[in-house]
């Protein structure tokens, strides 16, 4: 977890990542990439419960004092971090196992928080609806990259290596996950940006500047130390090194597969939520055999005032108009034919006449 003043491509309070990807990727670990993060999905599914209750809390906290508890900051940056570092891990960004620890500086995936700042009040009690828009727009991209997950995984599994554009992209959709989160989160006031990278600074030059790549006099040599360079184990005192993904520029490629991944996200939600309503709708009009038989009796006392001893339907009643079954009724030692048949549906319920015939 690494506190940073401000962010170093916009100058607002976003929140960074910085990825730092293998030069090989070992194909034993890839394959069974799933089953390695499994510990680590249960350790984050325990912290995200003790997330969401601390994020209640500073919650009200923001709406009293107008900032986040500093408590309740320092509990979840450590959280999103962790989270950082299982994703990272589970999306095949970097291939050294996340370790079961709050901190990780040497962890090749981590998140730079901006710092601490005030917070808007009425921004804090609208969180939630302030922040539908991106949600939706996070969700699209993580289901279009679930939905290529696959063919990605077998692409590093063959290869050992994560081609570049595919690297840009899944990392703008783990950015924008951990953006759009703080943000909810209460972390950073920021909204969310950069969803397609980050805009490449304009090259500068004055007078007398150095030509890009002739040596400069006085340059450290390469591979020798840095003066002011923190030891391998130190604590950091100054901004971390700049990552690949920091900034997060993309390539042609890169941006033209995150396209895909968000449509492909926008016709997976779609489609999800079209299955689900006729899921749904199955569910509550279809009619089992115990309920059918049960209506078959009151109607039969309706009809007869008599109890009958046992009524028996087959199967369920299909929730189709036209839809018929044929259930068996006994009263007094005498069977009775029962025709179930279906005249109307309405507000996702069926209904059904009964036709009662004696059979012996």
């Amino acid at each position: 977890m690494v506190v940073n003043e401000g962010s170093p491509t916009s100058g607002e309070a976003l929140v960074e990542l910085d990825v730092f990807p293998p030069q090989q990727h070992r194909r034993w670990t890839v394959l069974l990439r799933l089953l390695l993060a499994i510990p680590q999905l249960i350790v984050l599914w325990a912290l995200s419960i003790a997330a969401f209750v601390v994020v209640v809390c500073g919650w009200f906290g923001a709406l009293v004092l107008g900032r986040l508890p500093d408590w309740c900051g320092e509990f979840l940056r450590g959280y999103f971090g962790y989270t950082a570092r299982v994703y990272g891990y589970l999306m095949l960004l970097v291939d050294d196992y996340p370790p079961f620890a709050w901190t990780a500086p040497d962890y090749p995936v981590r998140l730079l928080f901006p710092a601490p700042t005030p917070l808007n009040r009425a921004a804090v009690l609208f969180r939630l609806i302030l922040a539908i828009p991106i949600l939706v727009l996070s969700s699209w991209f993580t289901t279009g990259w679930t939905i290529v997950a696959f063919i990605l995984w077998l692409i590093v599994l063959i290869t050992g290596r994560m081609p570049g554009a595919v690297f840009e992209a899944t990392s703008a959709v783990l950015r924008t996950e951990m953006r759009v989160s703080t943000y909810v989160y209460l972390l950073t006031p920021a909204y969310l940006k950069g969803v397609f990278g980050d805009k490449a600074a304009a090259p500068t030059t004055t007078p007398g500047a150095p030509i890009p790549g002739a040596p400069v006099p006085g340059a450290p040599v390469p591979g020798a130390p840095i003066p002011g360079t923190p030891m391998p184990g130190a604590a950091l005192t100054g901004p971390p090194p700049q990552s690949p993904t920091r900034p997060l520029l993309l390539s042609s490629g890169g941006r033209a597969l995150l396209i895909v991944m968000l449509i492909l996200g926008i016709i997976g939600s779609a489609f999800q939520t079209t299955t689900s309503r006729d899921d749904d709708g199955n569910d509550t009009d279809s009619i089992s055999s115990s309920q059918l038989a049960a209506q078959v009796a009151i109607d039969y006392i309706d009809r007869t005032g008599h109890t009958p001893q046992h009524v028996s339907c087959p199967s369920a009643l299909n929730a189709d108009i036209g839809a018929t079954e044929t259930c068996t009724v006994t009263d007094n030692g005498l069977e009775f034919r029962a025709v179930v048949t279906v005249d109307a549906i309405t507000d996702g319920a069926a209904h059904f006449r009964t036709v009662i015939e004696h059979q012996h």
